[in-house]
Parts: structure tokens; C-alpha cells; sequence
């Protein structure tokens, strides 16, 4: 009883201080740009943090040291394709600022004008990441605390998606993001002082190596312990799925400096990077101590293990890190229904700012309890992220980086994005079912390439055939 105490009043501290400041956030920031973008105004600082918080999320606690303990270097691996994506995205970030973009439907009505087809597929295929996330946090969530605190999962899940309410509500981006910087100190502190914990429960770096498994602590061998089909899968999945993941361009269009817009994505590659190297060792040191787990509970177990009070510190740690996903990810789903549904599909163009912002809310609510229910039916974290990436990455890879460099040649058609994103869903569904040899989200990409390519040039001649027509 003693030790759920604790534990309740560390994380109540740490939720009371940030809900304060959120709510504090929420009187000072209150129009809808605010709400979608954090006003265009965000400090490099609260950008990198903001970034890095969202990304590290629940799945990096239970997911990434499950990997660590039982396929150790390998988690490199994938940490690399994640930070790879900061690195990528940082050579278009300061376009991407100049241009003052809020959601990914935005980005491809600049490069093939406007169209409701375009834009309601286009908001589909951005939502499923962060609708993904939502859920892998909440099942991270019932993982992490179910056995500790002795609450029923589903229990665990609807309560942290209430709470996660409380830091969108107030002002959107803008409170979620200042939340999240906060949010990031912390995790930095208390994930240097839990290795030092690891460590000395595993009596020493150098007896927690000689504990390991060869095939699992050899460097950089083990870096594909997980198998080739495997790594092929996050090489065409997490980095495709992570360029077109639209929290990440929110925030680079809300930093306020334009020049910060590519520091902000290198100091967050290089701070994920720091992630994965905590999520390995962290592993490693479980993996010595206990050998026989199941991956996903390795992060539990460490858990049980840690004296109270460093207990209480590191569940505040483990609660902010899981909300800091969400919220980031409950904002950006919504930012789509309100920006791109309502304002171009059905063109509510002349709503004040006060109402959308109501309207922002309501969807929030919607959008959590969704979440919850696939949450409870689908407990499979690393497997549902994974695949949320390569749907995405199938859908919009093709249209936003070709677009980008098609921009000024009028090549690419409505038609042919239509298409690309049509395809590029279905050979990804058939192959997932059909569980064919060759990655399932490759056969996406590819198919989203090259129909997108293809139809543009014969709907292009079509275009030209009838403007000549009419000219004539």
C-alpha cells in the first residue's frame, strides 16, 4: 500500500505541475492557430523538446527495451531509421517553415491545387500514425502499471486517456507542446539516474555483459539479430512511415525562428539516438538479471525492482513520457478534421475562431475514446506501430516527396495522386494478408511511385489534348 502511495503522489505531482502549466498555456494562447500550429511561435527549445518527447513515447519503454533485452544492438537499428528521419527531414525544414503549412493535406494542395477527393484520402492516410500512437501508448500504459499497481488494464487505459485530455484541451499545440518540453527534462534526468540504478543492480557494466548472450551483446553483429525480413520491414515502414508523419512538420511549422526550423530536427535526431543507447543498456542490465522474460514485461519487472522513492520518481517519468505521445498525437488527428474535413472539404471558411476551437475539443473527446476501444481490442504494441508506418509511408511517401521535387514543373496531376494513393494502400493490404516474401510495405511504395507517376503522364496528355481543344 505504502509503495502505490508513493507512486500515486509522485505522478499526481507531476501532472498538477504541468496541468497547471498547460492550463496557464491555454489562457495566453487561445485562437485556433494556437490551437493547430502553437502559434507559429514556439522557442527552438520547446520545438527540439516537444519533438523528442512525442517520439519517445511508451513504445520506446516497453517496446525499445523489450528489443533491447532480447535482441540487443538490433535496437540501434531501428533507432537509427527513427533519428534518420529528423536528419532527412531537416534538409527541407526551412522550406517547409517559409511556407506556413499546418497539416500534410496542405502540403499537397500547394503542389497539385485543390480537390475534395484528394484531401479526404489525404487526411485518412495522415491520421492512422497518430491515431497508431494513440493506442500503442494507452496499451504501453496498461502494461507498464497493470501488475504494479494491481488495476485492470482497461482500467489503466481509459484513466491515462482522460488524463491526456487535460494537456490537449486548454490550447492544443501550443500547451502540448510547452507540456512536452517539460516533460523531456524529465526524461533525460530520470533516465540517466535509472541506468545508474541498473547498473548497480547488475552488479557492474561489466558483469551485466558477462551475463548476456553472445548472439545479444555482440557489436555490430547483432545489430540484425532480428532478422533481415524484419529490418527490411522498419527500413520501409518506420523511415517512409516517419517522413510522413504529420506531428513532426507541425513543429517545424511552429517554431518561430524560420533559421531554427532545421536545428530543431538535428537536435532531436541526436537526442533519440541518446533514447535508443538508454533503451539497450537498460535492457542489457534486465537481461543479465533476469533471462527468462517475456520482452514486453522487461521495463514491468525493472519496475518492481527499483527502491520506493526512486520507484514514485521514475513512474512520474513513465506517466509523462506516455502522455507527452498522446496528447502530441490526439492534437494532430484533430488539427486534420478541423483544418482539412471542415475547412476544405466542407468549407466552414466562415466559423470564428472561438467556435473552431470549441469544435477542436469536441473532436479531441471523439478521437481518445476511439483510440481507447482499439486499444483494448488490440494490445499488440511494436506489431500495431509498425504497421500504422507502412500504411502511412504507402499512402503519402509518393505524393509529398515527389511533389516536392515535380513542385515547379506542373508534372504530377490530381489524378495521378489519387491513384498513387489508391494503390499504394491495396498492394500494401494484399500484401500484408497474403503474407508475401517481399515487404508489404515496399510493394506500397513502389506501386504508390509508379501509378503515380504513370497516370499523371496519361492524364496530363489528356489535360493538354483538351486544353488545345478548346483553344482552337
Amino acid at each position: 500500500m505504502g509503495r502505490i502511495f508513493y507512486i500515486v503522489l509522485a505522478t499526481a505531482v507531476v501532472l498538477l505541475g504541468s496541468g497547471a502549466i498547460s492550463v496557464y498555456i491555454g489562457k495566453k494562447f487561445n485562437t485556433s492557430e494556437d490551437w493547430d500550429v502553437g502559434g507559429r511561435a514556439l522557442p527552438l527549445y520547446v520545438t527540439v523538446g516537444s519533438q523528442f518527447a512525442t517520439v519517445m513515447g511508451g513504445g520506446m519503454l516497453v517496446a525499445h527495451v523489450g528489443l533491447g533485452y532480447s535482441s540487443g544492438w538490433a535496437t540501434l537499428t531501428y533507432g537509427i531509421l527513427l533519428s534518420g528521419v529528423m536528419f532527412i527531414l531537416s534538409f527541407f525544414a526551412q522550406w517547409l517553415r517559409t511556407q506556413e503549412f499546418t497539416t500534410i493535406p496542405d502540403i499537397l494542395e500547394r503542389f497539385y491545387g485543390k480537390s475534395k477527393t484528394l484531401t479526404l484520402v489525404a487526411v485518412l492516410a495522415t491520421i492512422i500514425v497518430p491515431f497508431g500512437w494513440i493506442c500503442t501508448q494507452l496499451v504501453a500504459v496498461s502494461k507498464l502499471f497493470s501488475n504494479l499497481l494491481g488495476v485492470s488494464p482497461v482500467i489503466l487505459i481509459i484513466i491515462f486517456a482522460a488524463i491526456s485530455l487535460l494537456f490537449v484541451l486548454p490550447a492544443g499545440l501550443a500547451s502540448v507542446a510547452w507540456t512536452d518540453f517539460i516533460f523531456s527534462c524529465l526524461m533525460i534526468v530520470v533516465s540517466i539516474g535509472s541506468l545508474v540504478f541498473a547498473f548497480k543492480m547488475g552488479g557492474g557494466i561489466t558483469n551485466i555483459f558477462s551475463n548476456l548472450p553472445v548472439e545479444t551483446k555482440a557489436f555490430p553483429q547483432s545489430m540484425t539479430s532480428v532478422g533481415w525480413p524484419t529490418i527490411l520491414i522498419w527500413m520501409f515502414a518506420i523511415l517512409p512511415g516517419g517522413l510522413t508523419n504529420q506531428m513532426y512538420y507541425q513543429r517545424i511549422g511552429a517554431v518561430k525562428n524560420i533559421k531554427d526550423a532545421k536545428k530543431s530536427l538535428i537536435y532531436s535526431g541526436l537526442l533519440i539516438l541518446f533514447a535508443e543507447f538508454w533503451a539497450i543498456y537498460l535492457g542489457f542490465s534486465i537481461r543479465s538479471m533476469a533471462p527468462n522474460l517475456q520482452p514486453e514485461m522487461a521495463s514491468a519487472w525493472f519496475l518492481n525492482k527499483l527502491p520506493i522513492w526512486f520507484l514514485a520518481i521514475y513512474s512520474g517519468f513513465l506517466v509523462a513520457t506516455i502522455i507527452s505521445t498522446i496528447d502530441s498525437a490526439i492534437q494532430t488527428v484533430v488539427v486534420n478534421f478541423t483544418t482539412d474535413i471542415l475547412g476544405k472539404v466542407i468549407k466552414t471558411d466562415t466559423m470564428s475562431s472561438k467556435k473552431r476551437l470549441h469544435i477542436s475539443r469536441v473532436f479531441a473527446l471523439g478521437v481518445t475514446a476511439a483510440a481507447v476501444i482499439i486499444a483494448i481490442i488490440f494490445p499488440e504494441a511494436l506489431k500495431l506501430l509498425v504497421l500504422t508506418y507502412a500504411f502511412s509511408a504507402s499512402v503519402l511517401l509518393a505524393p509529398i516527396f515527389l511533389g516536392y521535387f515535380f513542385k515547379e514543373s506542373n508534372f504530377l496531376t490530381v489524378q495521378g495522386v489519387v491513384a498513387s494513393m489508391s494503390f499504394g494502400f491495396l498492394a500494401c493490404l494484399s500484401g500484408f494478408l497474403l503474407k508475401t516474401t517481399i515487404p508489404y510495405v515496399l510493394l506500397g511504395i513502389l506501386s504508390s511511385f509508379i501509378s503515380l507517376i504513370v497516370v499523371s503522364k496519361f492524364t496530363k496528355r489528356e489535360s493538354e489534348v483538351a486544353e488545345e481543344e478548346l483553344n482552337s
